[in-house]
């Protein structure tokens, strides 16, 4: 059995970024850029109106309008002289030599004659070439995650296919032959299974998706459904059948099938009984069967592992001090995980903590990490809370 600090840098160490793949814009939404993307183009791409307004050939007041400029119309050719003025809109191509442009309402017009109200400044109002960026500039590096902002930049580029790191592809499975799926008839004996419909969620919501499989209690079946799940993913997910129950087959499936066993066991709770280990490239994960004890385990280790998978840097959910409204108590030698719930610099920790209930994961924002060298704290001592995505 190892503390949870060990059991988190076991993880770093034996899970590698995953490769990559090219993919559309739109589809790399909340993926890591694999390498640095340089812009094909200046932007913009020509001197560019800021304004709907006129463009000046010169620092003088009255000038006679020549021509109109509309966004998308080129001004190649077009010159113009002392005294002369174009009516241009906002992104519109400004000519060569062009001194400023003014705004429109700083402009008196009369026919084709109009006067400057307000003095300008040379370049006002003109987006330069390649203000911001130039062609060959490093438009986005390598490690960016792709949000809907970085898209539009590299949508205003030109560029619609870029290379990310591929999420990893996941397998969820389920042992007991008590679970009945939700929205069955739940019969003497059964309950519902939440775990694997659970974690899909929370997958869900760090832009993963996943494939559910249950398993009775029978070592054959366990055996089987696992290597295939093993053969076909790249992080596999199991939850219940892993502690030395007689009809718990899932530890010794792994063994009898060479899965290597990096650490078996944490000293927390919730999630004592938490396996990690690996079979070739496929890194596996044996969560507790008690459906509050799955998920925060899937919080505190699944999501870094599945996020340095990624290619992301930062690995773990945020972490804030904050200060506890109540009293707590423990045992020394053993982390506590409490759900709870922050607001501003305060934490609650809530009722319900029971590694079998979900009730108070409704409410939670965080978990408050209890460390494993601490006994007791009162009302305003400091503790480190986890974020919950």
């Amino acid at each position: 059995m190892i503390s949870a600090k060990d059991a988190i840098e076991k993880i770093k160490l034996e899970i590698n970024c995953l490769y990559e793949k090219r993919s559309s814009v739109e589809d790399a939404l909340d993926h890591v850029l694999a390498h640095d993307v340089s812009s094909p183009i200046h932007m913009p791409p020509f001197p560019q109106s800021a304004m709907d307004g006129y463009a000046l050939a010169d620092s003088g007041t009255q000038f006679e309008v020549v021509t109109e400029i509309q966004a998308g119309d080129s001004s190649e050719g077009i010159n113009l002289e002392k005294g002369q003025a174009a009516r241009i809109f906002t992104g519109a191509m400004v000519p060569e030599g062009v001194y400023a442009v003014a705004k429109q309402e700083d402009i008196e017009r009369t026919d084709d004659e109009i006067t400057l109200m307000h003095e300008v400044k040379e370049m006002q109002n003109i987006r330069p070439l390649g203000e911001q960026i130039e062609k060959g500039q490093v438009a986005l590096t390598k490690g960016t995650v792709v949000s809907a902002g970085a898209a539009g930049f590299l949508y205003t580029l030109g560029i619609d296919t870029i290379d990310v790191v591929r999420k990893p592809k996941v397998v969820i499975i389920a042992t007991g032959n008590e679970l009945v799926s939700p929205g069955q008839e739940l019969t003497p004996g059964k309950i519902y299974e939440s775990n694997t419909y659970t974690i899909k969620t929370a997958l869900k919501k760090i832009g993963v998706d996943a494939a559910i499989k249950t398993v009775k209690d029978d070592y054959e079946s366990t055996k089987a459904t696992i290597k295939e799940s093993i053969d076909e993913s790249d992080l596999l997910i199991t939850t219940g059948g892993i502690s030395v129950g007689d009809y718990d087959y899932v530890g010794k499936a792994m063994q009898d099938l060479g899965v290597e066993s990096i650490f078996y066991k944490v000293k927390q709770k919730p999630g004592k009984p938490i396996f990690f280990g690996k079979k070739g490239e496929t890194a596996i994960f044996g969560l507790p069967g008690n459906p509050a004890a799955a998920l925060s385990c899937f919080y505190l280790y699944v999501t870094p592992a599945i996020r340095k998978m990624s290619g992301f840097s930062n690995l773990f959910l945020e972490k804030r001090t904050l200060r506890i409204t109540s009293s707590y108590k423990k045992t020394k030698n053993l982390s506590h995980f409490l759900k709870a719930r922050y607001f501003e610099n305060e934490v609650t920790i809530l009722n319900a903590q029971s590694s079998a209930m979900l009730s108070s994961f409704a409410e939670a924002n965080c978990l408050v990490h209890m460390i494993e060298e601490q006994e007791e704290w009162v009302e305003g001592d400091e503790v480190n809370a986890y974020l919950l995505p």
